[in-house]
């Protein structure tokens, strides 16, 4: 199954959602948003700690949704 992040869950007034299908993938991208979008340069372990346990499984929609046929 796959991995989600909100970053709303996290407290954040943000709509963005990382998704991957590991946890590892879905840190990645989680913490690269957090880099880019929110400015946290330098993640602490807690910070990291406090990414990971917001993981869940979930059910992922692919960017741009689905196609209609």
């Amino acid at each position: 199954m796959e991995k989600l992040l909100s970053c709303r869950r996290l407290g954040y007034d943000c709509d963005f959602d990382a998704c991957g299908d590991t946890p590892a993938e879905t840190l990645q991208t989680a913490t690269d948003h957090a880099r880019a979008i929110h400015g946290l340069k330098d993640l602490s372990e807690k910070d990291v700690e406090r990414l990971r346990e917001g993981i869940r499984d979930s059910f992922c929609v692919p960017k741009g949704g689905y196609k209609v046929y």
